[in-house]
């Protein structure tokens, strides 16, 4: 499983490399969870405009299919390439070492506003269901400082 996005052109813009990314896990992750998977770590890969790539995976602090945990994941590896000056030409984003969701233990914690995200995230892929992938997202479960 693996969300790609190719660029028309070489895309030099460190945001819009951001949001295109942040897009992918939001695929990602309803992807995981309407196939009742979790994952333990995400790879990202960033193809060059000369054709070469760059790989980077990080383990997940734990195994999810939580858009905002795979988001700062995500967040965290492309930041890491430092793409200041970058001429890329596409971005995949890939979930590693799968599992069954039922295999996963959360961490309970007092933080009401995780419990909030998951329930809208469920809203989130129930719309989509329905009305088709990209209708509804939730960009403040995305931003950056989160």
């Amino acid at each position: 499983m693996s969300a790609s996005r190719r660029f028309d052109r070489d895309e030099l813009d460190p945001d819009q490399h951001h949001r295109v990314v942040l897009g992918l896990v939001q695929d990602l992750g309803g992807r995981l969870r309407t196939g009742g998977e979790i994952a333990q770590a995400l790879t990202l890969t960033v193809t060059y405009a000369d054709g070469t790539q760059t790989t980077r995976t990080t383990p997940l602090t734990e195994p999810t299919a939580h858009t905002p945990a795979l988001a700062a994941a995500a967040r965290e590896l492309l930041t890491g390439l430092g793409l200041q000056r970058a001429r890329v030409r596409a971005l995949t984003l890939r979930p590693e070492r799968l599992r069954p969701a039922g295999d996963s233990v959360h961490q309970l914690t007092l933080d009401t506003r995780d419990d909030r995200l998951r329930r809208l995230e469920t809203a989130l892929d129930k719309a989509a269901t329905r009305f088709g992938a990209g209708v509804a997202g939730a960009a403040s479960t995305f931003s950056r400082a989160g």
